[in-house]
């Protein structure tokens, strides 16, 4: 199967590749299939989530964990059962960003995480009650440091 993107031009994907929103996302809830393709082969730092139904809607993804070491996001078991229940080790969860020029101007939405279950590819955008994420966390703020 193929589909176009505006960062990689004509992508090949297999089915099982497609991770699935049954709820979409917020703002884009008729959005439900949606391919990950990585901005660097094998790496998930950086991931262009694109709509498989509307070319010209994607989202850059950033594997929080990689920014900010003591991110930990806790997910309700309203949200685990939506994705399938999976045990702990079986969710990844990444941040939509925005990037700017700088990535010290570039924010990402560290109160609004993906989680996936990557056992079944069914995903939910959930939103975290610990009142230290907010929804345009900037890329070049220090990370908070326990003391």
């Amino acid at each position: 199967m193929k589909i176009k993107n505006k960062y990689f031009g004509e992508v090949e994907y297999m089915p099982q590749e497609i991770i699935r929103f049954p709820e979409g996302l917020f703002g884009f809830e008729d959005h439900k299939e949606f391919l990950p393709i990585p901005f660097e082969e094998g790496a998930d730092t950086l991931i262009c989530l694109q709509s498989l139904h509307e070319e010209e809607l994607s989202f850059v993804l950033l594997n929080p964990f990689l920014f900010f070491a003591d991110y930990d996001p806790e997910i309700s078991e309203a949200d685990r059962h939506a994705i399938g229940s999976p045990r702990d080790e079986d969710i990844s969860y990444y941040t939509i960003g925005v990037i700017r020029e700088t990535i010290a101007d570039s924010t990402v939405n560290l109160k609004a995480p993906i989680a996936v279950n990557i056992r079944t590819r069914d995903a939910r955008q959930i939103i975290l009650e610990d009142p230290a994420y907010t929804f345009r966390h900037y890329l070049g703020e220090p990370e908070r440091k326990e003391e």
